[in-house]
């Protein structure tokens, strides 16, 4: 595998996104996901729209994606048919964004709802449904939408459960498997075998077997060997976003040692 490298723009969801960009951009990744906390880059705000465009024109980065919002009210299974509503409009106007900045690609959490407070096949189905909604307004557009796998206490975090919100759609919906948050779980292999032919991005980044503690890769405790085996035995050839925690000092040092970590890491 050759591996191509991004990078979260929501490293620090707390700084605007353009106080990220020049650390970002000195990384060496070639590859960016647009991240979209309200207090990091609000798709709503026109004017931060039109900033990030022009400041993007002079970087040598691709946007590749972008992380469309998630939690609260905004959730594609909420038992709340005006809450679900609320979550498709969101994503549909973080998927328009997305496109103006040379993207095509929307990552989705299918939920954020906790398994052990609702009626798990019930918030399922309603993920299923307002996916499908999702996707044929993508297709629409020319924009591919990606389901990423949740953490493992959420609705769709067990991979049996996965292949159930993805059972409903048609093979337009894709998938991106979050490194962090399936090892918690320890089903990596499983769901690999459930994105199938659908995996088309991979959020990538460590933990120590407690926490999403977003690490760079190899600071935690996650098996990259097994990762990158089993991404070449699928033949993987999409990106593999970096989605890191906040550096606590020397931006730039911090980034370039995480792309160059996976770099090495996938390139063995």
């Amino acid at each position: 595998m050759t591996p191509r490298i991004g990078l979260s723009t929501g490293a620090c969801t707390n700084r605007p996104i353009l106080d990220m960009l020049p650390a970002l951009v000195a990384s060496g990744a070639t590859g960016l996901e647009i991240s979209t906390p309200p207090r990091h880059f609000d798709t709503w705000h026109t004017g931060q729209i039109d900033a990030l465009d022009h400041a993007l024109e002079s970087v040598p980065m691709e946007v590749v994606s972008i992380h469309a919002p998630f939690g609260g009210l905004l959730d594609l299974a909420d038992p709340n048919p005006h809450h679900r509503a609320a979550a498709i409009g969101a994503i549909l106007t973080a998927a328009a964004v997305v496109q103006r900045l040379g993207g095509r690609l929307i990552v989705v959490h299918p939920s954020d709802l906790e398994r052990h407070r609702h009626d798990v096949r019930a918030r399922l189905a309603d993920c299923s449904h307002s996916l499908g909604i999702l996707a044929a307004n993508c297709r629409a557009q020319g924009l591919v939408l990606a389901v990423e796998s949740p953490l493992p206490h959420l609705i769709g975090g067990h991979a049996d459960e996965f292949a159930a919100i993805l059972a409903p759609l048609d093979a337009s919906v894709r998938v991106c498997l979050d490194t962090g948050h399936i090892a918690l779980g320890g089903q990596w292999t499983r769901f690999v075998e459930v994105a199938g032919r659908r995996l088309i991005h991979v959020h990538a980044h460590d933990n120590r077997g407690q926490w999403d503690d977003h690490l760079i890769l190899g600071d935690g405790h996650i098996n990259w060997t097994v990762v990158r085996d089993s991404l070449d035995a699928t033949a993987f050839d999409g990106w593999i976003m970096l989605e890191l925690s906040c550096p606590d000092a020397d931006d730039m040092t911090y980034f370039r040692r995480a792309v160059d970590r996976a770099l090495a890491l996938f390139s063995q």
